[in-house]
């Protein structure tokens, strides 16, 4: 995996990710845990999510037992189907709690009445998977249909590389954090003395291992290793569109939540992530079908 994608923020990739589709059996089981190194195989499920008041488009209802009934028929009846299984809400709820068990903030933002019901689907190695879930995610209710595939591959090992991350202002970057309340510095570049006060609250952080700089050449460098096969965005891309940045190596077991929201608000500071956040995110939308906004 190279170093680039480990720094990847993927909310973007949520709201963009194809949908998919699940199958059909009385007891979830868990899916198969991923690594970076394995490819799209008839292993990777495609979950279909049905309907929730919260789904969006459903109207602010649950899936009907007739429509169930009929997803299950157009999943079962495609050709490049292999399997089918139908995951219970009860199924899913003890799953995410079996999950998400450490983290209480989590567990106590979700009511079993949230998850959805879903099949899960398994095709084979010559299916269209992007038709396949396209088709699913049309038939009435379904709430959504994610290709897991393609969105937690690299999640299990992506979370254990997880950092804080904190981008600087840069200059007529649009956003209230770096135009509004800097003073003279509005709109412009971190400033070295707005700089010097990020750097001295890093290094006070408890449970902060270590953290470095990133300039933008090099940003650059892993922006280019990263997508060297797509020539057009790079082309399109100059090393002064790249954010200078600060990557923060915690304790897992610290307190993230903290110092991410203090270095947020901190003068020069365009935004600050935790990485762990973003990834949960995309752990909950494409197993569980939850959209969540927080990391709470």
């Amino acid at each position: 995996m190279k170093r680039w994608l480990s720094r990847v923020m993927l909310a973007g990739v949520v709201a963009l990710s194809g949908m998919v589709g699940p199958a059909v059996t009385a007891n979830a089981t868990p899916t198969p845990t991923p690594t970076p190194e394995v490819g799209v195989s008839e292993n990777w499920e495609i979950a279909v999510f049905l309907c929730t008041p919260s789904s969006y488009g459903c109207h602010n209802r649950y899936a009907t037992a007739e429509q169930r009934r009929d997803v299950e028929r157009f999943l079962k009846s495609t050709p490049e189907v292999t399997e089918v299984r139908f995951v219970s809400r009860a199924s899913a709820y003890a799953n995410f709690r079996r999950e998400f068990a450490s983290q209480k903030k989590v567990l106590a933002n979700v009511r079993p009445k949230d998850l959805p019901e879903s099949f899960r689907v398994r095709v084979s190695g010559v299916a269209d998977r992007a038709r396949i879930a396209a088709l699913a995610n049309r038939r009435p209710g379904v709430g959504l249909a994610v290709d897991q595939a393609e969105n937690h591959a690299d999640a299990v090992a992506l979370y254990q590389e997880a950092k804080i991350a904190v981008f600087l202002c840069m200059k007529d970057l649009v956003g209230r954090a770096c135009r509004k309340g800097r003073g003279k510095a509005n709109g412009l570049p971190t400033t070295a003395k707005e700089r010097k006060a990020i750097v001295a609250f890093i290094e006070r952080i408890p449970g902060l291992e270590s953290y470095e700089y990133e300039d933008q050449a090099t940003a650059y460098r892993n922006f280019v290793e990263e997508y060297a096969d797509n020539e057009a965005l790079i082309s399109a891309t100059k090393v002064s569109d790249m954010p200078e940045s600060y990557w923060l190596s915690m304790r897992p077991e610290a307190d993230w939540d903290t110092p991410v929201h203090r270095l947020a608000r901190m003068s020069g500071v365009s935004q600050a992530y935790d990485q762990r956040c973003l990834l949960r995110k995309v752990r909950l939308w494409s197993e569980y079908g939850l959209h969540r906004n927080s990391c709470g």
